[in-house]
């Protein structure tokens, strides 16, 4: 039995055979017209290929589907997201989030367009609605950070750190232990941002226990060396740490001490 259109699309979309794809999708299309899922499909290929013409294709697609589900809203918010309408999208997900209060996806998504556009204080309020476990405690820290409430970011980091420990054994669910570094991380990172820098340390030394490759780790304490007045020991883990880091890193990195006015001779000598 020879395969349909859509089987071929979708056997092409997995080798990444994208331009064979949209052919055949094109050809379910002009048989089928209305056919939902080949609009989807056609919208979903177009989405991995540059260029705002392909955008436009892709949000032409989303808009023929007969039956739109909140799924379909979602794509359509990413499309305006990539082609710069930041706040078309903002409106479909805030929509999208009424329709849908306890879809976690959705509401994820909303929150990162949220800070996107600035409107930290309104994603706070949502975040506060939410059940208060660990994850939108995370959430909540990490906008509290935005607010440059350090203060209580720690306080929100320390009761997800409770929870997930108190809920899981990360021995055995090794799957969670990148949040319970990430946690760990952030909460020390604040730490150190308030000169509280014996609680940093006992935070960074738990996430190594954790990521011992991480460059960040032995970076952070570097900045704690330079903090305390050991510009020499802070040049030489930082250093180390940035030739160890991947490009992306090595520039959040950096960036970190250019933001903060007590690190400026170490980011001058950094700059050298």
């Amino acid at each position: 039995m020879p395969y349909t259109p859509l089987q071929l699309a979708e056997a092409f979309i997995q080798t990444g055979e994208l331009q064979d794809a949209l052919d055949a999708l094109d050809q379910q299309l002009a048989a089928k017209p209305q056919d939902d899922t080949a609009l989807r499909l056609r919208a979903a290929v177009l989405l991995r290929l540059p260029g705002r013409n392909n955008l436009h294709a892709a949000l032409m697609n989303i808009d023929q589907i007969s039956q739109p589900t909140l799924q379909d809203k979602v794509q359509r918010s990413i499309i305006l997201e990539r082609d710069g309408d930041l706040y078309g999208a903002l409106d479909i997900m805030r929509g999208t989030h009424q329709a849908e209060p306890e879809d976690e996806r959705i509401t994820e998504r909303l929150l990162k367009l949220l800070i996107a556009g600035g409107a930290v204080d309104e994603a706070l309020a949502i975040v506060r609605q939410q059940p208060r476990n660990w994850r939108w405690l995370q959430w909540e820290g990490d906008l509290l950070v935005l607010t440059e409430d350090d203060r209580m970011a720690t306080a929100r980091y320390g009761l997800a750190l409770a929870q997930l420990q108190q809920e899981h054994d990360i021995e055995r669910d090794r799957y969670l232990a990148p949040v319970m570094a990430r946690l760990l991380l952030a909460r020390a990172h604040a730490y150190r941002r308030l000169d509280e820098l014996a609680s940093a340390k006992e935070h960074y030394e738990q996430a190594a226990e954790i990521i011992p490759n991480d460059p960040a780790i032995p970076f952070n304490r570097g900045l704690m060396f330079a903090l305390q007045g050991d510009l020499q020991t802070a040049l030489e883990l930082c250093r180390a740490a940035l030739n160890d880091a991947p490009e992306a890193l090595r520039s959040e990195m950096l960036q970190e001490v250019q933001l903060d006015p007590r690190l400026s001779p170490l980011a001058d000598e950094l700059a050298k």
